[in-house]
């Protein structure tokens, strides 16, 4: 279900078996402007992308199904990659962004899923970032002051994207956690890079500390409030 609330739109797509969502946001003050957040590939998507001039691209990590559309993005938009150097590092090889090991991620799936996803899924697929920066970075868009903030725990390369705003009309605080906050499931830390002690030190009390009301949009399951979907 897409987000449409006074002057935000935020559509919502989803990965078939996993369901990884991606987000795309519109610019509230240029509408051919927009900010794209785990790129999957989604022809339901085509109408939008065709009336934009320009999208930043995020990711909140570096596994592959959250990065498995940003070459088809490339080819239907004019965009820039940004991710941390960690991130970066990590999408240009398959081994190191899952791909090659992607069978893994649907184990617990039924037989249909499984062949579905290894159909979807190219165990070579690699992407590369187009801007870097080290740990967190900010800058504006539109209305909101993006803050990209370092949340490890899910991998050593996870990071949250905070959007705070004042504008009236516009929803004050929303936080795009990948797979550091998802709908109906615990954070998984035992994949490479993962660590259950970052996550409870470092990442955990950074998410209890925002506000109740916050809007998060998970890296999987539906969106909700940070009272909602938090649990601690």
């Amino acid at each position: 279900m897409h987000y449409i609330n006074e002057n935000n739109h935020i559509y919502i797509y989803s990965l078939p078996v996993l369901d990884s969502r991606m987000y795309l946001v519109i610019n509230d003050q240029d509408p051919g402007e927009a900010l794209i957040i785990d790129p999957l590939v989604a022809e339901e998507a085509v109408p939008v992308l065709d009336t934009l001039s320009h999208a930043d691209v995020l990711l909140t990590h570096s596994h592959c199904d959250h990065i498995s559309g940003v070459n088809w993005l490339r080819r239907r938009v004019n965009c820039t990659l940004l991710c941390s150097e960690c991130c970066a590092g990590k999408i240009r090889d398959p081994h190191k962004n899952l791909a090659a090991f992607s069978s893994i991620l649907v184990m617990d799936k039924s037989e249909e899923e499984q062949k579905l996803f290894a159909d979807i899924m190219d165990l070579e697929y690699t992407c590369e970032a187009d801007q870097t920066f080290h740990k967190e970075t900010s800058f504006p868009f539109g209305s909101y002051l993006i803050e990209i903030v370092h949340t490890p725990g899910h991998t050593d390369c996870s990071q949250c994207i905070r959007l705070t705003t004042s504008e009236k009309g516009l929803s004050p605080e929303i936080v795009f956690t990948g797979d550091s906050l998802v709908n109906g499931y615990d954070v998984i830390t035992r994949l490479p890079g993962g660590s259950k002690k970052d996550y409870r030190s470092i990442t955990s009390p950074w998410l209890a500390s925002l506000p109740d009301d916050t809007l998060i949009m998970p890296g999987h399951g539906d969106w909700g409030t940070k009272k909602e979907l938090f649990r601690g």
